[in-house]
């Protein structure tokens, strides 16, 4: 008679350290996704940074702000962090019954993994990282289980214990998200008549030739259309910056974002009667001779603002091979003629922003400009 595999009699010590491993593993990512989840849908900082967004397709952001990402408010991810605890507790309850649920578990959320990988690839064109992770950390157990164990019948008996064990956190959570919900709705309410109440002064009389996120070729073809203007040299400058990759991610293809310099420094601003930021034009001036990868260059201007000088701007030139355009006059007039345009929008400070015509001074936090854009996006176009 053939002998019954089971993990619960498996001598093997490799098998068990890799089992917990995973285990441990699928719960701290899965904890960590939880908490990205309510950051990234309610968010209450500045600027969203995630170790788990590293550009656009590898990014967490694009596969949470979906709908597979969460349950009537619950983000599946907890489902991920419960089922590395349930693998844990399989070393606590040592039996056929416990062993043989998380053996037919391990293959339905193998099964699921596959297919948000699917959905990832095909529907959202990116992948989040950290659940790549866990997708990986979930196949491996699935085959430790097919490999090392016959027992394959669920307990009704234990799964009714893990529903029970799953439903506190997964209300608690969807009560969190119900309250979150309605204290954005009502801030939202406040964010949007103030923004009503604004004048319309339009877009700018010209396009800039800078794009930091180009949703359609001409300027005016999306939904929401955001002019900046903008110093190198600026701490704020830099966390409106910050702001933009979320944003690539949450509104693809229905937002436009165009860079206007806006240096606070005399030697080329002829609105500033001093020197305020004495690197700012030339930084200005190194960026202008780069319209291709001008979002690269954005990035790593004001990921290094505090090395300004004129020595750090020229070798950053000399990588880029624009030394000599920096300094043509060529170059200086057109930093000078977008400079100009914010005359029609009375620029005083920044960071500004133009959405949509209506003028922003300073940086918004992330989670009031998304507002702001998700109302202007439902709105009909005039």
């Amino acid at each position: 008679m053939k002998e019954t595999k089971s993990l619960n009699n498996n001598p093997s010590i490799m098998i068990h350290s890799l089992l917990v491993i995973c285990a441990l593993g699928m719960f701290s990512i899965s904890l960590y996704l939880t908490k990205h989840y309510f950051d990234v849908k309610f968010p209450t900082d500045l600027a969203q940074t995630s170790a788990c967004n590293i550009n656009q397709f590898f990014n967490c952001d694009a596969t949470t702000l979906s709908f597979a990402s969460n349950i009537l408010g619950v983000p599946i991810a907890l489902f991920g962090l419960l089922y590395g605890a349930f693998i844990l507790l399989g070393y606590l309850f040592r039996n056929e019954e416990v062993e043989g649920t998380n053996h037919c578990l391990s293959l339905v959320n193998a099964a699921g993994c596959l297919i948000l990988f699917t959905y990832s690839i095909v529907v959202l064109k990116s992948i989040c990282p950290f659940c790549s992770i866990y997708y990986v950390l979930s196949f491996i157990v699935a085959f430790i289980y097919f490999k090392h164990s016959d027992e394959k019948k669920p307990s009704f008996k234990v799964l009714a214990i893990y529903a029970l064990l799953a439903a506190v956190p997964a209300a608690s959570l969807a009560m969190v998200s119900k309250d979150k919900s309605k204290e954005q709705s009502g801030l939202k309410e406040s964010l949007l008549k103030q923004y009503d109440s604004l004048e319309n002064l339009g877009n700018p009389k010209i396009d800039s030739p800078y794009r930091l996120i180009s949703g359609a070729e001409k300027f005016s073809d999306t939904p929401i259309q955001i002019s900046i203007f903008s110093d190198f040299q600026c701490p704020a400058c830099r966390a409106l910056g910050e702001q933009l990759h979320p944003l690539l991610a949450r509104y693809k293809g229905q937002l436009n974002i165009q860079y206007f310099f806006y240096p606070l420094d005399m030697s080329c601003n002829s609105k500033m009667t001093s020197a305020m930021h004495p690197f700012a034009c030339q930084a200005a001036y190194l960026a202008s001779c780069l319209p291709q990868k001008f979002l690269q260059i954005h990035d790593e201007l004001f990921l290094n603002q505090e090395n300004f000088s004129t020595e750090w701007l020229q070798n950053l030139a000399t990588k880029n091979g624009v030394l000599e355009c920096m300094s043509t006059n060529q170059t200086m007039d057109k930093v000078k003629s977008l400079i100009e345009v914010g005359n029609q929008f009375d620029v005083r400070s920044t960071p500004t922003m133009i959405l949509n015509g209506v003028k922003i001074e300073g940086v918004l936090p992330t989670s009031q400009l998304q507002m702001l854009i998700d109302e202007l996006i439902m709105r009909p176009k005039k």
